[in-house]
């Protein structure tokens, strides 16, 4: 037989097993929807219709490999749920390291120079400020070091300075609408 129509039938014999594997898919969308429930992707993300034809689509795949090393189906679905589980939180690893790194919505203090930083700020009245509200605005806030770091280096306990945070964050709001 030549080479091309086996090929050829190999590609139909894929296609019709992928086929299979999404009427498998599309037989247990329950299964699917719980997936995503378990990894945190509700109906009301935007993306949700996303996140689920990629399931099925793993589904599908998944479906096709296993018939083709296993023949019992019974442990199948527990099978496919753990995979599509890890599948899926490995994607949405992935979307938020890319956004992590990508966000337009997080300032990043490090890459401008602190002048720019001050004309941002303008509207902070510095006079008004505590010499703890000064510190959380620049080592907290701008150079992004965490509370309990802070806490250990000026002696106080972090729960006062979670409080001066938000007491700090309350006047900023207060000096911003002025």
């Amino acid at each position: 037989m030549p080479q091309a129509l086996v090929s050829k039938s190999k590609e139909l014999t894929d296609m019709a097993n992928l086929e299979s594997g999404f009427q498998h898919a599309l037989d247990n969308q329950k299964l699917i929807h719980g997936v995503l429930k378990r990894v945190h992707i509700f109906t009301t993300r935007c993306d949700y219709d996303d996140y689920f034809q990629e399931a099925m689509i793993l589904y599908a795949q998944t479906y096709v490999k296993y018939c083709q090393h296993e023949d019992d189906l019974s442990k199948f679905k527990a099978y496919v749920f753990q995979k599509l589980t890890w599948r899926l939180t490995d994607m949405l690893r992935q979307e938020k390291k890319y956004y992590d790194v990508h966000s337009l919505e997080e300032f990043d203090f490090q890459r401008v120079p602190e002048e720019d930083i001050r004309a941002d700020l303008e509207f902070v009245n510095f006079a008004e400020l505590t010499e703890m509200d000064q510190i959380i605005l620049q080592e907290h806030f701008i150079e992004e070091q965490p509370l309990v770091i802070l806490a250990k280096r000026y002696n106080h306990s972090s729960r006062n300075l979670r409080y001066c945070r938000n007491r700090l964050l309350q006047k900023l709001q207060h000096m911003s609408v002025r």
